[in-house]
């Protein structure tokens, strides 16, 4: 099975960052995470679609080492030119005495991965300008200063 991880922020970067918090709070609701362990990771694409992909996988690998969740992400550097990006996860060991077991992320996809700009898109099927989109959500969002998105496809 799959999910859909959509996110949005007022800048490309806070789009990366709710991401792979939405992401930990397919795994365990992130309210229930405490502060307690930072980790660093850095990824790096051949273009923005493969960065996105390279930026979740790397949380997913530390999860998968460490048992780390994050409640917050931070990127710290984004380099859209070379497609590297370093952030910090903030959360703790997930414990299951306290954290209850949400869904197991197996893998990051790239089916179906978008990243949208306020005039821009990214898909597997290319870059292309962004049309207008005019369901309420988007309008709500854009009303919001919340230009950028990303879609994420998970497998589970």
């Amino acid at each position: 099975a799959d999910i859909i991880v959509h996110s949005w922020g007022k800048t490309r970067e806070e789009a990366f960052e709710q991401v792979a918090v939405g992401m930990f709070n397919y795994m365990t609701d992130v309210k229930n995470i405490d502060v307690h362990v930072v980790v660093n990771i850095e990824a790096q694409g051949h273009d923005l679609l493969d960065l996105l992909y390279h930026f979740l996988d790397e949380f997913l690998f530390v999860f998968s080492a460490e048992m780390h969740i994050s409640r917050y992400v931070e990127i710290l550097e984004f380099d859209d030119k070379a497609f590297k990006i370093k952030a910090k996860g903030y959360g703790e060991k997930m414990n299951l005495k306290k954290h209850e077991q949400g869904t197991e992320i197996k893998a990051i996809t790239m089916h179906m991965m978008k990243i949208l700009s306020p005039d821009r898109v990214w898909s597997e099927v290319g870059e292309h300008s962004r049309t207008a989109d005019e369901s309420e959500d988007s309008l709500r969002r854009a009303n919001a200063g919340f230009l950028h998105e990303a879609f994420v496809l998970l497998d589970i």
